[in-house]
């Protein structure tokens, strides 16, 4: 048994996790586990070996009392919590939602490896139906446990920039009883940086002539088709350098997107495709992710089967260095890059994608 705190690095927005206590049970399976430290209302993970983390939201206050049955691998979904009312009320979340995101990694792992168009709508109809159960659960969940510590259990499966204002409204209460804790912290960096693109998206616009035409909004980028593509510099999961002038040469799909972004995650199986139909011929993909979570980050490519090497992350949320260069309001947002690095054309999705590489690399 392993008890583990969230530590985040320097400027909020990424970290680790550390373990903070640990123990081993007996025969007929009991344990006491004390940490070795002083605690703050914060959510911990309780990790069983072989299985999915158990959230824990206590202090140092609190003597929590767990009875459960260890399943053999998975979530321990049938715990009875005493000693925290947040804690049982956040297992009473999961014990619902993580069959359900279960559900819908493997239907998304199923459609990578589907080339069947009938079958991969049918993976696409289902994982979105499965989609919105969980996040009506999640939204059900808030709502019956107004003020509860363990209403950020539900935001972390719901998306930040369409859900700001549910977010803003379940930190504020409980800022009181967890704003000394990371992930109260944490949430509320990302959702800062969310509600501040989508002000952003909303405010930029052109006006035309006398003013007499109703206001656009602004293109999601800084640059279009005919500019020179400025080059990224980041790392990737391994902690190595990729450059997108490296790729000169190729046809390049510079890619701007994130793991909690529900768009992104449901136009890479496109992505996936391209790059399966065309990376012989010279097409690369260089994805750039807005994560602020290295560890959600990489569990989206390997779930979401994004297999090509050009994965880049600063995990600075919407502060990430490439998408401000290139002036990314919005996601997902990509750019097709040519041979020469000039960009070809942007916002290309599904079989718009596929003629323009047929184009480009004819």
């Amino acid at each position: 048994m392993d008890l583990r705190r969230w530590v985040p690095d320097k400027n909020g927005v990424g970290g680790k996790f550390e373990s903070i206590g640990s123990t081993t049970s007996d025969m007929q399976g009991n344990f006491e586990l004390i940490p070795d430290r002083a605690l703050v209302m914060d959510y911990y993970q309780l990790m069983v070996s072989g299985m999915t983390p158990m959230v824990i939201i206590m202090d140092s206050t609190m003597h929590v009392h767990i009875q459960a049955e260890i399943p053999d691998g998975g979530f321990i979904a049938n715990a009875a919590i005493n000693g925290s009312k947040a804690a049982s009320e956040v297992h009473e979340y999961y014990a619902k939602a993580m069959p359900m995101q279960t559900t819908l990694s493997m239907l998304r792992g199923t459609m990578q490896r589907t080339k069947d168009k009938e079958k991969m709508q049918d993976l696409s109809d289902r994982a979105a139906q499965k989609k919105i159960e969980a996040d009506s659960w999640a939204k059900q969940f808030i709502k019956e446990h107004p003020g509860s510590p363990a209403l950020l259990g539900p935001l972390e499966h719901l998306e930040p920039r369409a859900n700001a204002g549910l977010f803003a409204e379940v930190l504020d209460a409980t800022e009181a009883q967890l704003r000394d804790g990371a992930f109260h912290k944490a949430l509320s960096t990302a959702t800062k940086g969310a509600q501040s693109a989508r002000n952003n998206t909303r405010e930029r616009v052109v006006r035309k002539g006398n003013g007499a035409n109703p206001p656009r909004p602004v293109k999601n980028s800084r640059y279009g088709v005919g500019d020179e593509a400025p080059d990224i510099s980041m790392q990737d999961p391994d902690g190595n350098t990729r450059r997108l002038s490296d790729l000169r040469g190729k046809v390049v799909l510079v890619d701007f997107w994130a793991s909690w972004c529900g768009p992104c995650r449901r136009e890479n199986p496109n992505v996936v495709r391209a790059y399966q139909q065309f990376n012989a011929q010279g097409f690369e993909v260089f994805s750039v992710s807005l994560d602020q979570n290295a560890d959600r980050w990489k569990a989206a490519i390997a779930m979401d089967g994004l297999n090509w090497p050009n994965h880049v992350c600063d995990l600075k949320g919407w502060q990430n260095e490439a998408a401000r260069a290139y002036g990314v309001s919005s996601i997902p947002h990509a750019l097709l890059v040519d041979q020469n690095g000039t960009i070809a054309a942007t916002h290309l999705r599904g079989p718009a994608l596929a003629a323009k590489l047929n184009e480009l690399l004819r």
